[in-house]
């Protein structure tokens, strides 16, 4: 039997038995290739996974395989509260802020 030590709240420790069965493995996955695409982003052609995480993380983007179906459908909520003009009290504040911004600029200009 095999044992790990676990350090309690208060601090002391304590020996533990594994329980291998419960013992996870690391893997490697191996992926096929992607098919040649052009980037609607800059106009460059993909061909392979290592050139798509380079130009993901140079044009700050992200694939949109990586979204599941609840973080669009979320999205899509937002979308329509928010052209049906339900805010929140953050979104309404930051709208006062901006107007009043905006408003006092305009008078200094004409000023």
């Amino acid at each position: 039997m095999r044992w790990k030590q676990k350090v309690n709240e208060d601090g002391t420790s304590r020996m533990i038995p594994i329980d291998e069965s419960a013992r996870t493995f690391r893997a490697s996955a191996i992926h096929g290739d992607i098919q040649s695409f052009v980037s609607p982003v800059d106009g460059s052609v993909i061909t392979d996974r290592k050139q798509l995480r380079e130009h993901n993380k140079r044009n700050n983007v992200v694939n949109a395989s990586e979204f599941d179906q609840n973080y669009y459908d979320g999205k899509a909520k937002e979308r329509s509260d928010f052209f049906q003009g339900k805010h929140d009290r953050k979104e309404t504040l930051e709208r006062k802020q901006e107007l009043y911004e905006r408003w006092t600029q305009l008078e200094r200009e004409d000023g």
